[in-house]
């Protein structure tokens, strides 16, 4: 049914190309109108967890709880910030930051001080620096340095750092001071900017690999050497198709999605080379343009849809978990590889038959030996005297990968991802050092009553898990808070409603709301590991110590540490699903178990081996990287299929060992070519800027290459063994019969 589709589509587009070419046209136009509104975006956490994920839910009620909105942090630098100019100064900015329609609320050692002294600074020089070492200690870490904190509603990122910085820059500074920026929306800002830099670049370095590697492989199998980069074409014209859907899908471009535009560059390369390969064939054998077309159409287009279908297994697969990141990721290179043989079996043969304007028959070329045929012959040889020996070493890798692969450490914090030298970056880690870290847990305790008792028993447990927990250490809480304006807990119920009267909305609201009270712990937990256990560890803690109210733990770090155990499960269900649906389709397809397994037991290897690298070079794995298996088993499996098939068609007329010869020494170069296309698209992604995506095309890069090498050698020799099983077998059986009179295959 496919095959008569195929076979009506090629007639048509040999009979009218010129309509699909003006058909693709429009489509290529009004894509790239709308492309101009694809949308760039940061990095948020909601992006890395499936809906309705328990741990992050209760993190947003956190924060709506508590008020929790991002928030920017702004440096005053200067000898000595203790200063009264200084402290107008700071009064001045945040009155300007204040009218910014995105600005909540806004806190600094100057506004603290204004607030506790009737709404005026002292005069005296000594008094204010001792009023501020006494209530505003927490910005002021260093004598050189102060912090306005700007809490921010949620809105454009983009907008929001543009603003900021326009604000602080129209307020003039005193003398000797430097102000800067950090916090969410200037990285997100930053981070934004860098995304669409290192997507042209990578863009850009893409399509340079492929012109290199379409010379060097594909300019020899067309009669003109300039229709060689046609397949190229056919890639970018893919990729402005997809980019154009964007906008209409409502999906932003972040760091992880911008990937998908050089691997697709690469990837969709394949299925155009393929078919116009066999019309340059067909012609050379003296076909007309007309039956060239239908012949490249209908013969390689069920075979490159083979190819599709498998890609696309494994990119689908991604959506599993129903992590958006990864969804997305998954959905956009299934898409763009539809596109790309779409375009490949209408717009390739259309836009062929259109420029080949010669009529004569050109004689088929005697095929030369070069480096790489003397090469296949090599591996053929080896893998045909070798079998054993292949299958054991696999199994080897796959054990050792195995193991390996519980050693690999996670990164789950994701300011990581981004390049470190942004400027907002390296403000922030400045912002780390000087505040004592960010690894921040949040024990959010419910209470029946705010009072003086309660306030006691909150603080005895935060001073038991300091003294018990040797990561956490120090702690902020309403009672520290207390502790700050009066030196003590208040002694009594009146007392601590006075002082709770006293204290700054924005200081008091980041401790109690409602009957809710927050203790933040500071921990040194800065691996995956540390923060998992610190957090099951915080969580003991408070039931050993016997608090009788409910309570739950969240924070910055329980999401890293939530992230985790995400990212490990989904790379599992990711993976299992993949082996799932190709083995269905390969079995659903051959009819034969060993037929469908074969391709797996090749994959199973890379996975292995891929594995047992990443573990070697210290990569850790990311929300990207964990998709990795899946990947492969999509892209990798193809290689196999291509030889498995040609085996078994050799095996009709020559012996195993003469069929696995002959099978990589005619396939070989066509898998090869593939491979190097694909390592073209992926190794653009190991030039990246982002060290997430760079780690994540190194590992492809390997996988891709062990991908073709299992293909040329563990397939054949599992084919070679378990024949010769089958045949041991059927001996085993023939025995049987003729001593029993039964058969029994064993």
């Amino acid at each position: 049914m496919f095959s008569e589709l195929l076979g009506r589509i090629a007639e048509f587009i040999a009979e009218k190309p010129g309509v699909i070419v003006s058909i693709t046209a429009v489509i290529l136009i009004i894509s790239a109108i709308s492309a101009s509104n694809v949308e760039f975006g940061g990095m948020d956490y909601e992006e890395f967890f499936p809906p309705g994920d328990e741990v992050y839910t209760q993190n947003i009620l956190y924060e709506k709880n508590f008020g929790v909105e991002e928030s920017a942090f702004i440096f005053i630098k200067a000898d000595d910030v203790v200063k009264r100019d200084i402290y107008e100064y700071m009064l001045e900015l945040e009155e300007n930051l204040r009218e910014l329609d995105e600005v909540r609320s806004t806190i600094s050692p100057a506004s603290i001080i204004t607030e506790l002294n009737n709404g005026t600074l002292p005069d005296d020089e000594t008094l204010l620096r001792v009023l501020s070492e006494k209530y505003a200690s927490g910005l002021l870490p260093e004598d050189s340095m102060a912090l306005i904190m700007v809490q921010l509603s949620t809105g454009d990122e983009e907008k929001v750092a543009e603003e900021l910085e326009r604000a602080v820059d129209f307020i003039p500074k005193p003398a000797g001071v430097t102000v800067e920026l950090t916090g969410t929306p200037m990285l997100q800002h930053q981070i934004t900017q860098e995304t669409q830099e290192n997507l042209r670049f990578t863009s850009s370095l893409s399509i340079v690999f492929m012109i290199l590697i379409l010379f060097i492989t594909f300019s020899g199998a067309v009669r003109r050497k300039l229709t060689a980069f046609i397949p190229l074409l056919i890639s970018i014209f893919t990729v402005l198709i997809l980019v154009g859907y964007l906008p209409l899908l409502g999906v932003r471009i972040t760091s992880i999605i911008s990937a998908t535009i050089p691997i697709l560059i690469g990837l969709a390369i394949e299925y155009s080379a393929q078919i116009q390969s066999r019309y340059e064939e067909e012609r050379r054998d003296g076909k007309d343009r007309d039956e060239a077309v239908v012949l490249s159409v209908t013969r390689t287009g069920i075979a490159v849809v083979m190819a599709m279908l498998t890609t696309v297994i494994g990119f689908l697969s991604m959506a599993a978990p129903r992590i958006p990141t990864l969804a997305w990721f998954g959905i956009i290179m299934s898409a763009g590889l539809m596109i790309a043989y779409v375009l490949s079996v209408t717009f390739l043969p259309a836009i062929l038959k259109c420029i080949d304007r010669g009529a004569e028959k050109v004689s088929r070329r005697e095929d030369e030996t070069g480096v790489l045929e003397r090469v296949l012959e090599v591996i053929s040889e080896f893998t045909a005297s070798n079998p054993r020996k292949i299958l054991a070493i696999a199994i080897i890798l796959i054990l050792l990968g195995s193991y390996a692969s519980t050693g690999i450490k996670l990164e789950t914090d994701t300011k990581k991802y981004a390049p470190s030298d942004l400027p907002a970056m390296v403000r922030f880690r400045e912002l780390e050092r000087v505040a004592g870290g960010q690894y921040i847990f949040t024990l959010v305790l419910s209470v029946d009553e705010v009072n003086v008792e309660t306030l006691r028993k909150a603080d005895e447990l935060a001073n038991y898990i300091v003294e018990k927990e040797e990561l956490v250490y120090r702690y902020d809480s309403l009672s520290s808070l207390m502790k700050q304006f009066l030196g003590r807990i208040p002694e009594s119920d009146t007392e601590l409603q006075y002082i709770l009267s006293r204290v700054p909305e924005e200081q008091l609201t980041r401790y109690l709301s409602g009957n809710l009270i927050a203790i933040n712990f500071y921990s040194n937990a800065d691996t995956h590991d540390e923060r998992v256990d610190l957090w099951r560890n915080i969580e003991e803690d408070v039931r050993f110590f016997g608090w009788s109210g409910d309570f739950y733990l969240t924070g910055s770090s329980v999401i890293m540490a939530h992230l985790g155990e995400v990212m490990r499960g989904s790379q599992r269900y990711m993976t299992a699903v993949a082996y799932f649906l190709i083995v269905i389709l390969l079995f659903s397809v051959y009819r034969s178990l060993t037929r469908a397994l074969t391709p797996l037991v090749a994959i199973t290897t890379v996975i292995g081996a891929t594995n047992l690298f990443m573990y070697l070079l210290g990569i850790k794995q990311t929300m990207i990287s964990i998709a990795l298996n899946s990947i492969i088993l999509g892209l990798g499996i193809d290689f196999s299929i291509h030889v498995t098939e040609r085996y078994f068609e050799e095996r009709e007329r020559y012996s195993p060992i003469d069929s696995v010869r002959r099978t990589i020494e005619r396939t070989g170069k066509a898998i090869v070519t593939s491979a190097l296309t694909m390592a073209g698209g992926f190794g653009a992604t190991s030039f990246s800027t982002f060290p997430a995506l760079s780690d994540f095309g190194i590992l492809a890069l390997i996988a891709i290459f062990f991908s073709l090498f299992s293909a040329l050698t563990v397939v054949p020799a599992f084919l070679m063994i378990s024949e010769r099983f089958r045949n041991r077998g059927i001996s085993q059986a023939m025995k049987n019969f003729q001593m029993t009179g039964n058969i029994e295959v064993s």
